[in-house]
């Protein structure tokens, strides 16, 4: 008889959606350098110049490597902000 072992799956970090891959970096220290652009009026810096400079090794899924960091940056929060208010909406 066969067994297949299944290692537990790991819950993704919803940031992680918009890479191809993080590189060597967590998706937290992600998040916190593109915040970090937004306050340091990096908002119309191109997404992929600015990702090649702040997470070196990380890829962007190409429509978004193209806009600017608040581009980026609302493609995360917009959908986070659509689910916190659907699980207000339930209570």
């Amino acid at each position: 008889m066969l067994t297949i072992s299944r290692s537990p799956s790991r819950t993704r970090h919803p940031f992680e959606k918009l890479f191809i891959d993080l590189g060597s970096h967590s998706p937290d220290k992600a998040l916190a350098a593109l915040t970090s652009a937004m306050q340091e009026e990096r908002r119309d810096m191109n997404a992929f110049e600015w990702l090649s400079q702040a997470l070196p090794g990380a890829t962007l899924k190409p429509a978004l490597a193209f806009g600017s960091v608040s581009e980026l940056y609302r493609s995360y929060t917009r959908p986070a902000e659509f689910e916190r208010l659907k699980g207000l909406r339930r209570v």
